[in-house]
């Protein structure tokens, strides 16, 4: 640690001194600021500034203060970010997924004395914030894309965060520990981002979440659709559209491939199953010997008996091999067993093999392939040869933070969600789920409202509240965590699923645009269905 500090000492002096010394090659690999400015040393050794770009200034300190600048060359299209206040303290949030933009609203809602209240941008490469849980009851028409994936500028209209929509390029950090530190002058380091625009910070919180890991087996990438974006959901809704459109009173039907039955596989069975009414089948895989591995007794027998009752077709201790389109396929009938209808060669097969040694593999014939299987984690990518300032990062590619949330080796880096593997008490990593996000985004805005001001940070405790799913329309299943054995199915537990997230919706606006929207389309579903059972009654008289 001594040898780290009398370094940043020398960095520090190394400011004061003529040009001629500030461009030390060493010190260029060891304390560079931003993915933007590399040292050029033959250039600054020599007093030389005829090179393009080499005139500008990249500052390892707050706004508006000189020391411990360093002078370093920039590229031409570098773009830096300017903060409205050159004093107060910069946090930049980088994705608006759960952990994202509820740390900026907790930011928001928290007292600061006057000086001391950061400025706040939030990055995130889509203009919406999309409430996940939710995306299925845009399968079954239950909500609106606007009620789910409301516009983060919308959201952020009456708050101080600033938003803007780009992708991250390259992580520049300067803050291991006994360098830059929370308790020493300087900044946190630099995110480049995607447009060319370079962003200084003094805290940062990495919550970019994960996207679907198709390339694990051939022909994932080319013909499985995942369901973890909005625009993935609206995607498997316009294909079941137009399957069902083309299909219209034929006698083939539809047939759509599930990969995965934990949660997210379980509900889109259950959905995908009650909107085709009869009209298809839903084949659903899982390498498991049975559903929810995870789940709760309750929540898996509410599951099952939906399922089941839809006729969905579960093939479990089986694991898909490939996905193809018939005409690539060449098999022999004793090695496979083939559900055939006809001889496209277009149409989409399954390839799927137990996991019992010596059982038939099967191919399965699909209309419509959805994966919701495997995911990896978004870091960002460091600035090369980055010593001592790499993130530590597990195999799956989560940061390693400590209880704080901190990323270890980095007290000015934050990480919630999908970018953080923290473990608990019994050294288990946290699910990537919606609730751990939610309550993440409330300790580290808080852990960074305690740094800035100097108080203690809170380990974060995660407190299980219990678990949620939708199978369907006015189906669902809740086992809170609170009431052992209790387990809240069909419609109570649907509606009581809705309300819950009602109030996790992420602004007070939102919340009652959103309710107002859902109490009239109850009322008109309750109007229509008075109407039909009285039609009905009619009918039959």
């Amino acid at each position: 640690m001594a040898h780290l500090n009398a370094a940043a000492s020398a960095l520090t002096a190394s400011a004061l001194l003529p040009p001629l010394n500030r461009g030390v090659v060493h010190w260029g690999k060891m304390f560079r600021c931003s993915s933007l400015a590399k040292f050029r040393s033959s250039s600054v050794l020599f007093g030389s500034t005829s090179r393009r770009g080499l005139s500008s200034l990249v500052r390892c300190a707050p706004v508006g203060n000189d020391a411990g600048s360093i002078e370093v060359s920039q590229e031409d299209d570098a773009k830096p970010y300017s903060w409205p206040d050159k004093k107060r303290p910069r946090v930049c949030i980088l994705g608006g997924g759960f952990g994202g933009l509820y740390t900026a609203l907790r930011l928001e809602s928290l007292t600061w004395p006057e000086d001391k209240k950061p400025q706040v941008i939030l990055v995130d490469q889509s203009e919406r914030f999309v409430f996940k849980p939710m995306l299925y009851e845009l399968l079954t028409g239950e909500v609106d894309a606007w009620e789910i994936a409301p516009r983060f500028s919308d959201l952020l209209v009456n708050t101080g965060v600033q938003f803007l929509k780009d992708k991250v390029k390259v992580l520049s950090p300067c803050d291991h520990v006994g360098i830059n530190g929370p308790n020493v002058s300087g900044c946190g380091g630099t995110v480049q981002l995607e447009s060319g625009l370079a962003i200084e910070y003094d805290w940062l919180v990495l919550s970019l979440g994960a996207e679907p890991k198709l390339d694990i087996i051939p022909g994932a990438i080319e013909y499985a659709l995942p369901f973890s974006t909005l625009d993935d959901a609206l995607k498997v809704n316009d294909k079941l559209t137009k399957l069902e459109r083309e299909n219209f009173g034929k006698a083939n039907p539809i047939r759509v491939v599930v990969v995965g039955l934990g949660y997210s596989g379980v509900e889109l069975a259950a959905t995908v199953s009650e909107r085709l009414e009869g009209k298809g089948v839903v084949q659903a895989i899982s390498v498991d010997s049975s559903i929810l591995p995870t789940a709760p007794p309750g929540n898996k027998e509410a599951a099952l008996k939906v399922l089941n009752s839809r006729k969905v077709e579960l093939l479990l201790g089986y694991f898909v091999r490939r996905i193809g389109k018939s005409g690539d396929f060449v098999t022999s009938g004793d090695e496979s067993d083939v559900t055939a209808r006809g001889n496209n060669p277009e149409q989409l097969v399954v390839e799927v093999q137990p996991t019992e040694k010596g059982a038939k593999t099967q191919l399965l014939e699909a209309d419509l392939v959805l994966w919701t299987v495997g995911n990896k984690p978004l870091l960002p990518q460091l600035e090369p040869n980055g010593w001592p300032f790499e993130l530590p990062v597990t195999g799956r590619g989560q940061a390693e933070t400590d209880e704080t949330l901190q990323v270890k080796g980095h007290p000015r880096i934050f990480a919630v969600g999908d970018s953080s593997a923290l473990r608990d008490p019994k050294g288990k990593v946290l699910p990537a789920t919606a609730q751990v996000a939610f309550q993440q985004a409330d300790f580290a805005g808080w852990n960074i409202w305690a740094a800035i001001n100097n108080r203690p940070l809170l380990p974060f405790r995660f407190q299980n509240l219990g678990e949620m799913m939708v199978l369907g329309r006015n189906d669902a299943a809740i086992t809170p965590s609170f009431i052992e054995g209790l387990t809240l199915e069909g419609p109570i537990g649907h509606a009581a699923r809705k309300l819950a997230y009602l109030i996790r919706l992420p602004t007070d606006e939102h919340r009652v645009k959103v309710g107002i929207s859902w109490l009239a389309k109850s009322a008109v579903d309750s109007i229509a269905t008075v109407q039909s059972n009285i039609t009905k009654v009619l009918s039959d008289s």
